[in-house]
């Protein structure tokens, strides 16, 4: 007979406690495995911003250094930007003044740097991009355009104001040319029988008014009888009257701009030119404002006094060209203004320059015409015509 030892039991009990202890550490050990996966699942997920961010930043591409767009003789821009390397393109933007933000406008591949286009006036930008897969990952910042249209290479005198925007030769017409961005203007003034300094082109008012009166009867205290009715886009400016001497410096004054003052009688009295020379010094305009005529008489008159002085010529040939600019050198003008003429060339303005003369054009209202007043070095034009708000 089989005697069972006492101590039989407990051996099983402690293999079956140590079965379950191991399970239990099996199970500890996969909840734990568990809870490791889970925390690295939450904690890449919380994380996802940043492994964006970093993927990115590897894919990463910089923004052009430059934009340019610079206006050419047929009225388009040529816009061109700097290469960027690693660049696959290039995205054009245009401001949306609705929405105040960029809104994409054209996508150029490859290595394309530039494109001309005739363009309404705006504010452009560009961005370079690269492709990730069918992604594409854009340059941080905008690249903002910088234009340079004509008004930037030479000097633009609006011809008696704006002339093709508001009645000429009114405050109108030369706020207008202001608002547009003329960097000056010219205009047309009398002395009238009462000593007095009012802004007309014409001897006859009924031009531009409702009555048949000479400029001569006009004076500082009766002027506003007669009202210009007369003009371009007359109906938007109906309280205009013919400006005084004064005014119009005044309003150059205002603006910032410089003003080219034409003298249309043949000769001033001593009274009328000490007053300008006054009016001009009362407004500092003595190196913004410029006094002209085309009477020699009158030019020497005028260069006694504190004021710059103008030469007009209207040439018929070359000789007047040569001519006029060797009276106005000599005489030491300081502008010399011309009636553009085929006749004009660019060695004729190389030469007014050697006398430190300014040099000037009017009318170029034409803008191939106005090119080559810039391709002639000449410092300003006198113009009829808006050949920057246009563009």
């Amino acid at each position: 007979m089989v005697t069972k030892s006492r101590y039989v039991t407990p051996v099983y009990r402690g293999q079956g406690l140590g079965r379950r202890r191991r399970r239990n550490r099996r199970i500890i050990f996969i909840l734990i495995a568990v809870l490791i996966v889970l925390y690295f699942c939450f904690s890449a997920y919380s994380r996802k911003d940043d492994i964006k961010k970093t993927i990115q930043k590897t894919l990463s591409v910089e923004s052009p250094k430059s934009f340019s767009a610079i206006q050419k003789r047929s009225g388009k821009f040529k816009f061109k930007w700097s290469p960027v390397e690693g660049a696959q393109g290039y995205t054009i933007y245009k401001y949306s003044t609705n929405s105040n933000k960029y809104i994409e406008l054209r996508k150029f591949n490859g290595d394309t740097t530039e494109f001309t286009s005739r363009i309404q006036k705006a504010k452009y930008a560009v961005k370079s991009y690269i492709k990730n897969g069918k992604k594409y990952i854009t340059s941080k910042k905008y690249t903002v355009c910088r234009f340079k249209t004509i008004s930037d290479m030479i000097e633009i005198v609006g011809h008696r104001g704006a002339l093709d925007q508001a009645p000429e030769n009114t405050l109108a017409s030369y706020k207008r040319a202001h608002e547009i961005g003329y960097q000056s203007f010219e205009t047309d003034y009398f002395e009238t029988d009462s000593n007095d300094l009012i802004i007309c082109h014409d001897r006859d008012l009924s031009i531009f008014t409702n009555f048949k009166e000479s400029i001569q009867n006009v004076t500082d205290s009766n002027r506003k009888d007669y009202p210009i009715t007369k003009g371009i886009n007359i109906s938007r400016y109906t309280t205009q009257y013919l400006p005084t001497f004064e005014e119009a410096v005044q309003s150059a004054s205002r603006h910032n701009m410089n003003i080219y003052l034409h003298t249309k009688n043949v000769d001033l009295t001593e009274t009328a030119m000490n007053r300008i020379e006054s009016i001009i010094k009362k407004y500092h305009m003595r190196n913004k404002a410029t006094v002209f005529t085309p009477q020699p008489k009158l030019f020497f008159k005028l260069k006694k006094h504190d004021i710059r002085v103008g030469f007009l010529n209207l040439p018929n040939n070359t000789s007047d060209i040569v001519k006029a600019i060797d009276f106005a050198g000599k005489n030491k003008a300081d502008i010399l203004i011309m009636h553009y003429t085929k006749y004009l060339k660019k060695e004729h303005v190389d030469t007014a320059h050697t006398y430190n003369l300014k040099f000037g054009c009017y009318d170029t209202s034409d803008l191939k015409a106005a090119f080559k007043m810039v391709d002639f070095n000449v410092d300003f034009m006198i113009t009829n015509k808006d050949f920057i708000s246009q563009y």
